[in-house]
């Protein structure tokens, strides 16, 4: 069957039977939540479909019949908070500069990490470190790169299609927060804030000096 037959059928049974699939649904999002947590505490490796399961208070059949394996449900993970990212840029855009934008939210994050830990960490470290998983961590990257390109793109009237610097200042900005992440991991006693707050100065500076001098749509 192809990929429109599915999505068509799946439409359909939405249609037919609305409770069951939003109680479909509902149950997606506590495994979801469940496996983030589960990758957060044990790490990718360790973390197993029968603790996911337990923690979404549901039967490992059940799970199995949401995703199949590890891989999968690591990847709606990242597939779910790149639409999260893309969704805050969508409401942003056009009302927030964005190194305002961007410099405030991974500030955010980057306090609420050192403060009270987040359950996300746990999924990007797997990403990041985990064989298995490193094809999806490029794929990750890329979409949150090609977001944050396409709002330079639109602040300074760019195209991303032909212009190389959109996409070029947003790999310098992301690699920044991930260097200044990583670097807080590996050296006990660093403060994430300062660490992330010098590396996001440095590469501003560097992807300022790749765009014009002033945006067109501030």
């Amino acid at each position: 069957m192809s990929e429109e037959a599915d999505t068509e059928t799946g439409r359909d049974a939405a249609e037919r039977f609305p409770r069951r699939t939003a109680r479909r649904e509902r149950t997606r999002a506590r495994i979801l939540e469940a496996a983030r947590a589960e990758f957060a505490r044990a790490g990718y490796a360790d973390a197993t479909m029968n603790a996911i399961a337990d923690a979404a208070d549901i039967h490992v059949t059940t799970l199995f019949t949401h995703f199949k394996t590890k891989r999968d449900l690591a990847a709606a993970l990242s597939d779910q908070e790149i639409e999260v990212f893309g969704a805050m840029i969508a409401e942003a855009k056009g009302h927030v500069p964005f190194f305002k934008f961007f410099r405030e939210l991974v500030l955010s994050t980057a306090a609420t990490r050192q403060k009270d830990g987040d359950p996300k960490t746990g999924q990007m470290q797997a990403l990041q470190r985990d064989p298995e998983l490193a094809l999806g961590w490029l794929r990750y990257e890329e979409r949150e790169v090609r977001l944050v390109a396409d709002y330079i793109a639109h602040d300074y009237g760019l195209d991303p299609r032909k212009d190389y610097a959109p996409y070029l200042a947003g790999q310098i900005l992301i690699a920044s927060g991930v260097a200044s992440y990583t670097r807080w991991t590996r050296v006990k006693g660093l403060d994430l804030v300062t660490e992330t707050r010098q590396a996001l100065d440095l590469a501003e500076r560097m992807a300022r000096t790749i765009l014009p001098l002033e945006p067109v749509n501030p």
